[in-house]
């Protein structure tokens, strides 16, 4: 009996070990902080739907979605299932229309004065997640696309961008892209990240 513990207790080591030598296993207390941390900010912006913004101003509407599979079908069919209308809303009178996922449409009807991500977002009330973030708004024959959703706020109240990368006739239908950045970051680097979503959106 004694000897089949003493096995157990071996073997238990040894997975142990084999645990902490290969990839996936435990990586010592800070990475399982940094981990855990990660974690909760996935799952919050799970919940609260803010990693995503597309704001496109069409024929006098605005649309914004806070999805990217959404607006990706919205691109292929001009149609928004679950959306909010709000007329004259636009900040020179626009109809804004703001999509809902169908778990902010379900929670919309069992709360009052419930709103969706993109409706918080295009209003400024929600600030995009800060690790992560996507973001455009197409306007007057330009695209910005953002990479940090506290840059997003900043344009959305000024309408100017502090520093960025300008590509003249780069984007879709012959349109401006302009990649934001804040100065501090562009000091550093160029926004890959933004650039790579854009191209595995748009192609090319």
């Amino acid at each position: 009996m004694l000897k089949n513990a003493q096995i157990a207790v071996a073997a238990a080591l040894v997975a142990l070990l084999a645990g902490c030598s290969t990839a996936g296993g435990w990586m010592g207390a800070d990475a399982e902080k940094v981990y855990d941390k990660e974690l909760a900010a996935k799952r919050l912006a799970e919940d609260q739907n803010n990693d995503d913004y597309f704001e496109v101003h069409k024929d006098g509407r605005i649309y914004v979605l806070s999805d990217l599979e959404a607006y990706q079908q919205w691109l292929k069919t001009d149609e928004i299932p679950l959306v909010v209308t709000k007329i004259g809303a636009g900040p020179n009178g626009e109809t804004v229309k703001l999509a809902l996922l169908k778990k902010e449409a379900k929670a919309m009807e069992k709360t009052v004065g419930y709103r969706g991500a993109a409706e918080k977002m295009f209003e400024g009330q929600l600030a995009g997640i800060d690790k992560g973030f996507y973001g455009e708004v197409h306007k007057a024959g330009k695209i910005w696309v953002f990479e940090n959703g506290q840059d997003l706020q900043a344009f959305q109240k000024s309408g100017e961008v502090p520093c960025g990368i300008t590509q003249v006739g780069a984007g879709p239908e012959g349109k401006t892209l302009i990649f934001v950045q804040n100065c501090k970051a562009a000091a550093k680097a160029k926004p890959a990240d933004a650039m790579a979503k854009f191209k595995s959106i748009y192609g090319g």
